[in-house]
């Protein structure tokens, strides 16, 4: 028996927040709300379990898999890397073998021939006093019902923020010359050889480099993000020599050749690292083109002309207040300090260089409660409206409309669409504007109801980003109404292709493709009203903040087993640019310009194969709420 010990070692830098939860969900000490801190290790220290790279790294290799299988790649049949033999010895067997009739008769399973590696921060280590030097982030779930925050759904979590670096640390062992002569291994996959073990390890360089790949939880709010880090001679190159090979991540740690007979020492020193044979790096064979196909990009330029304010944490409120009164008290100066709340900023950057920032997750929740709206509606004009029954948010989500739950997901699986953060570029003039909360019984100002926000008004901004991915709403919708005959499928697609005089000019369509175009309508009406001006962003929106002009929209389209997003160029009217240092158009020209804009969103939305009866796909939710995927990792613990 032969066996290679490797050891993948790939520095990463996140991209944008990381939120992976822990056990436990604290309870705020001033009673606002629940603080849901980051998973933590036996020292308090902030970890990336390895759980959680593991269910993502499976989960896009898995996706990447399916499409390989689906174009009759090489690799995906016989000894190749995708084949099912293969696979389940590199992964593990999640079958489960039966020797006989009874339950009883159960064999084992195969396991992982990869070890992923936990991540601490010991610099973010709670103080001895138990504060957490984590930043955190508002959130709440808002009542379908009411408009309002849903009773209970206030909170708040802890993350890791953009910029911070560490390493993907994967082990692995393949296992050559091993004959199974147990009787009841029959059935059982055998052990992953070294080589398909390497094949592995390399292919995770290549997923890992395209992106592919985000950690936590949040994903569809754009969080997990994560970029695998380059030398800095590297980065000073062309495009060709900004490629890293694979063999500076991968090494092989220990290896040995028949080590039956052999002393127990030299069997020892082989299993603890020390090399009996081979060199102490990889130099295998480079694969290529291993990234799938991209989920399609909407990309959105705009401004507000009112100014858009999401709230900071309101520990940072309060210790700015603090700082404040200090220094009045030591300067001698007897005055009341009024707390100012600001918006939101950049966490990765210090507070005065930072810019604003417009969490992914509240433009998604803007996005779907309008999409919600509109299906709703859609089902009222034809008798088909049912009136949510509960206050609760979980029951809320499950009872929205199936479109909704596809594209945006539910509690039983994650969405189609991704909404990054959005920062300013240039936060332009700041006001401070002052409230007062009334007393309803004396009409006079609260005691304590005297609060100040700061608003910054003419801000420039980043273009929204929202990622679609096609396979993941197909399955969504799979996870539904059940799983696909993939086999029988194509073996009716060819035999009618065999009929047609014209033979493979047709794109294989999935069976449920009407469904996921259907859900892409149901987004395109959103960004037509967003386009309209109807749709404001962050909080205050009934105060007057929260305007949105939208400029253009870009579209990079994609396709996925029939399922085509077509390409548009940017489209938009010079009215709508974001005025800078001139004079902003007259209103009514702009509302002019905001309707043709909307109207060509939905000319572009006609352009989609059956977008006219997008609405016949539309159904309220199934009576059990939504059936789970089966066999599919969580990717997001």
């Amino acid at each position: 028996m032969t066996f290679t010990r490797y050891e993948l070692t790939i520095p990463v830098e996140l991209t944008s927040e990381l939120h992976i939860g822990g056990v436990d969900a604290v309870p705020d000490r001033d009673g606002e709300g629940t603080v849901i801190r980051f998973c933590r290790n036996g020292l308090d220290e902030p970890t990336i379990p390895g759980r959680s790279i593991r269910g993502a790294v499976r989960a896009a290799c898995n996706a990447l898999r399916e499409e390989r299988k689906s174009e009759d790649d090489p690799l995906a049949v016989d000894d190749g890397i995708f084949s099912d033999s293969n696979w389940e010895s590199l992964w593990g067997d999640d079958l489960a073998h039966h020797e006989g009739d009874s339950p009883d008769d159960v064999l084992p399973v195969r396991r992982s021939a990869l070890t992923f590696h936990a991540m601490s921060f010991p610099d973010y280590k709670d103080s001895d006093s138990g504060e957490s030097p984590l930043p955190r982030r508002h959130g709440v779930g808002i009542d379908r019902t009411t408009g309002a925050a849903s009773d209970g759904a206030l909170y708040e979590h802890e993350f890791l923020p953009r910029g911070t670096r560490f390493d993907i640390r994967i082990t692995a062992e393949g296992r050559d010359d091993e004959t199974m002569e147990n009787k009841q291994s029959e059935g059982i996959p055998g052990p992953a050889s070294s080589d398909t073990v390497k094949k592995l390890l390399e292919f995770i360089v290549d997923v890992l480099n395209s992106g592919a790949i985000c950690l936590g939880g949040r994903t569809g709010s754009g969080q997990g993000r994560i970029e695998v880090q380059k030398s800095d001679k590297k980065r000073q190159g062309s495009k060709e020599e900004r490629q890293e090979p694979k063999e500076q991540y991968l090494r092989i740690v220990a290896r040995s050749k028949g080590i039956e007979g052999k002393k127990p020492v030299d069997v020892v020193d082989a299993l603890t690292g020390a090399l009996t044979e081979g060199p102490e790096s990889s130099k295998g064979t480079r694969s290529s083109a291993w990234a799938g196909s991209k989920p399609a990009c909407i990309e959105i330029n705009w401004w507000s002309p009112t100014g858009i304010f999401v709230a900071e944490d309101e520990k940072l409120t309060k210790q700015r207040k603090a700082a404040k009164e200090a220094e009045n008290k030591e300067k001698g100066i007897d005055e009341e300090v009024h707390e100012v709340v600001y918006p939101l900023r950049d966490p990765s950057e210090e507070w005065e260089k930072a810019q604003l920032l417009i969490p992914g997750t509240s433009i998604r929740g803007a996005l779907r409660s309008r999409a919600s709206r509109i299906a709703r509606t859609v089902l009222a004009a034809r008798d088909d409206f049912k009136p949510l029954t509960s206050h609760d948010i979980h029951e809320q989500i499950a009872a929205e409309p199936n479109l909704v739950r596809y594209m945006f997901g539910c509690t039983e699986y994650r969405g189609a669409i991704t909404v990054h953060d959005c920062l300013s570029t240039d936060r332009k003039n700041r006001i401070e504007v002052t409230h007062n909360a009334i007393d309803r019984w004396t009409g006079g100002v609260i005691d304590g109801g005297l609060f100040t926000e700061a608003v910054y008004l003419g801000t420039e901004w980043e273009p929204i980003q929202i990622d679609i991915d096609l396979r993941r709403l197909l399955n969504n919708i799979e996870a539904e109404k059940g799983p696909v005959d993939k086999r029988k499928a194509k073996e009716a697609e060819k035999k009618e292709t065999e009929q047609d005089d014209q033979k493979g000019s047709q794109q294989r369509e999935h069976v449920y493709a009407p469904y996921a175009r259907a859900a892409y309508v149901l987004l395109g009406l959103v960004l037509a009203e967003l386009s309209a001006g109807t749709l404001p962003l962050g909080s205050r929106s009934t105060r007057g903040l929260g305007q949105v002009v939208v400029s253009s929209i870009d579209i990079h389209g994609s396709a996925h087993e029939g399922v085509k997003i077509p390409t548009k160029e940017r489209f938009g009217d010079q009215a709508l640019e974001h005025p800078g240092t001139a004079a902003s158009p007259p209103i009514q020209d702009r509302c002019d310009a905001q309707r043709r804009l909307a109207g060509a969103v939905l000319g572009f939305l006609k352009t989609i194969d059956g977008a006219e009866q997008w609405s016949e796909q539309l159904d309220e939710a199934p009576a059990n709420g939504g059936a789970r995927s089966k066999g599919e990792e969580n990717t997001h613990e």
